[in-house]
């Protein structure tokens, strides 16, 4: 009976010890590398950060500025050469594939499955997150590129109409110009330009002649019709009403000056509209939301993704820790509140929109008619329609128009030359 009695105690001293170890072993932890630095990004990486902690995930990031440069790319690949890989990083467009070929990414397909990926992710997007029809990649936002964002008070000042066409917005640039405002505020980076670039081309062309020449690169569809001629033509009418600001000045730097009531407007991703929320900022009375003159219908987008290395992470436990992040990113109440931060929208066709402001429930019903009628379509800017090497070879013409250095002329034959090289590859 003693025996037993020793024998049980032993055993419960045993289990007692087990449990204690288990609950003091750490959590598993998910490591991130990310390129949002702002006010705003911050409150949505936070927004992440604590859904992955509600599941029990560990939480470590590397934070990197430099989306739309080489700032981050540079980090993230010096980290990958190091044998130091985060388990998932930030990642847009064609980046995506560029890293997929070279083997570096873990497949999500068994959680696409369970979460039906496949069903709520528009067709345009999931291009993007697959190679070669596996999902590499899980998107957690939709932005917008072609928006006009307008500080309410300087518009109201000026009495002027809502810009529906190019002849509109040039009259409502010139008449900021002639009452003393800065017209166009926009900063110095390649990218930037492009993006305006994007919309401007969008606007000529129409939504065709735009996935002809950017999403197919095909150089037939820049042949004999002018339309990339016009497109740069437009560029320099806009570069005459942009303000000089200093070669180390971006995005952010634009969106403070209109924010500010400093400059009248900015053509910029839907970022802009998060960080007018970071500062308390209400579409209506503080600021103006409009599609770019002439791009009505069309949905030029950017989606921010997370790719999952495959080295990060070893064995049976780590592929948890994986599928675990993976849940999280596309829980559709996730989504749904990171983006109410971020500006953006989800990248799912099933989300409520009443929580959004009113810019956002504007974005959520363009996408979905755009996701119909096939003008849902990448930002060259934000490398969600070309490969990084045919990315960044139109940066270098269209920011060199854009700056003065080169003519118009140069730069239609330029961008054509770029289009015809890419097309042959």
């Amino acid at each position: 009976m003693l025996r037993h009695l020793w024998l049980g105690w032993v055993a419960g001293m045993c289990l007692g010890v087990s449990v204690l170890a288990q609950a003091a072993a750490p959590a598993p932890v998910v490591d991130i590398a990310s390129w949002w630095v702002l006010s705003g990004e911050q409150a949505s990486l936070d927004v992440i950060r604590r859904h992955a902690q509600a599941q029990g995930l560990q939480w470590h990031q590397r934070v990197q500025a430099g989306c739309g440069s080489n700032l981050f790319d540079n980090a993230l690949r010096r980290w990958v050469a190091q044998g130091q890989a985060p388990v998932a990083s930030q990642v847009m467009g064609y980046d995506i594939h560029a890293w997929a070929q070279q083997g570096r990414l873990a497949v999500l397909d068994d959680v696409a499955g369970e979460q039906e990926w496949d069903a709520v992710v528009p067709l345009g997007i999931q291009r993007l997150s697959k190679y070669q029809g596996h999902w590499v990649a899980a998107p957690i936002n939709v932005h917008s590129t072609n928006w006009l964002w307008m500080n309410a008070a300087l518009f109201r000042q000026l009495g002027a109409a809502a810009p529906d066409t190019w002849a509109d917005l040039v009259r409502l640039l010139a008449q900021a110009q002639a009452a003393g405002m800065v017209p166009l505020a926009i900063g110095q980076d390649a990218w930037e330009h492009t993006l305006l670039f994007e919309s401007v081309a969008a606007g000529v062309g129409g939504a065709e002649f735009y996935r002809r020449a950017f999403l197919e690169l095909d150089p037939a569809a820049l042949q004999g019709n002018g339309v990339l001629a016009e497109v740069f033509q437009r560029m320099r009418v806009l570069r005459s009403y942009a303000v000089r600001l200093p070669t180390t000045s971006s995005w952010d730097t634009a969106t403070d000056q209109v924010r500010q009531g400093q400059a009248l407007l900015q053509v910029q991703g839907s970022w802009v509209d998060g960080e007018f929320a970071a500062h308390q900022l209400q579409p209506g009375p503080d600021y103006e939301c409009l599609r770019f003159p002439d791009t009505q219908g069309m949905f030029l987008f950017s989606a921010d993704q997370y790719m999952f290395f495959r080295d990060a992470l070893h064995g049976a436990a780590g592929e948890q820790v994986r599928r675990k992040f993976a849940r999280v990113l596309m829980d559709r109440e996730m989504q749904t509140e990171l983006n109410i931060a971020t500006g953006a929208i989800p990248a799912r066709v099933d989300v409520q929109r009443e929580s959004f402001n009113r810019c956002g429930q504007q974005a959520i019903g363009d996408m979905r008619r755009a996701n119909l009628h096939r003008t849902l379509m990448g930002s060259v800017a934000m490398g969600n329609a070309n490969l990084p090497e045919v990315k960044n070879a139109m940066y270098e013409v269209i920011s060199a128009h854009f700056l003065g250095r080169i003519s118009d002329d140069q730069a239609v034959q330029r961008l054509t030359a770029v289009i015809a090289a890419a097309q042959r590859h």
